[in-house]
């Protein structure tokens, strides 16, 4: 029995030795583009896909695409009812709550080139883009639609002393309203981990940064002095105007603010060649 365990261990610690000394037969060099890997990432920027490439031992690129499923959120909004903010069906005064159900809207491509401090580094800055849809949310009301009669042409009003500033419904009696941001929003960020494996077929990598969309802006069917069109909301003009809904100036204020987003994501990384 003494013999079998020996027998055992010396065989266990050649299988280990022919393991290691396989590996380091495989271990790759980084060239101008002579590696290809892929990876699948989940993050804040949604569900990810991308192929990598080696350009020299101290820099690689990415291209890829990510997306976030279409979320939907419901909530209401409530306000003073005498501020007018949608008027009721029988002109008796206004509604002091609206159902709203809002979706998502995150989908971009990437390209992004991740600089490594030294040869053996997993440690990487990464600079480059996400390019993609403008339209982050889109929101409409579920409930309390105007009056049949002025479908198209009426809305709700931003403020009682906004007479020329109306939002506008569509044809079936509903406001519907985007939150936008720059279709290129450059990314700045850290990381940990190769994308092409230099040992192994397999690795995963770690990823933080931001990604800088620029101010948020609201869009929505908007009359102007009887210039209806689709367009921003403007702030100025309406705090321009000594009666406004102070709910809404707030969203605005906060929306107005974000102005980067925020991207932490675990990537699995596989060498194709």
């Amino acid at each position: 029995m003494k013999h079998m365990k020996q027998l055992f261990f010396v065989a266990l610690a050649a299988i280990f030795g022919i393991q290691t000394s396989q590996a380091q037969e495989q271990e790759i060099e980084y060239g101008l583009f002579n590696h290809l890997g892929a990876g699948l990432s989940l993050g804040t920027d949604g569900i990810g896909l991308e192929v990598s490439s080696t350009i020299t031992d101290f820099l690689g690129v990415r291209l890829g695409y990510s997306f976030m499923p279409g979320i939907k959120y419901k909530g209401n909004f409530d306000f003073d009812s005498s501020e007018g903010f949608l008027r009721k069906e029988d002109g008796s005064g206004y509604y002091d709550n609206v159902d709203v159900e809002g979706k998502l809207h995150m989908g971009d491509l990437k390209l992004l080139f991740d600089l490594y401090p030294s040869k053996k580094s997993s440690f990487r800055f990464t600079v480059g883009a996400y390019i993609g849809k403008s339209k982050l949310v889109t929101a409409k009301n579920t409930n309390h639609f105007i009056n049949e009669s002025y479908w198209g042409n009426s809305g709700p009003e931003l403020g009682k002393g906004i007479k020329n500033y109306t939002i506008v419904s569509d044809k079936n009696g509903v406001i519907n309203a985007d939150l936008k941001t720059n279709t290129f929003k450059p990314y700045l960020g850290v990381g940990f981990g190769r994308d092409i494996p230099r040992k192994s077929r397999l690795t995963v990598s770690f990823d933080f940064g931001v990604q800088f969309w620029g101010t948020p802006s609201l869009w929505t069917d908007i009359d102007v002095n009887m210039d209806t069109r689709y367009r921003k909301i403007e702030k100025d003009r309406i705090l321009s105007e000594q009666d406004w809904v102070d709910d809404f100036k707030d969203g605005i204020d906060i929306m107005e603010k974000v102005i980067v987003y925020p991207v932490i994501s675990l990537r699995l990384n596989g060498r194709i060649f």
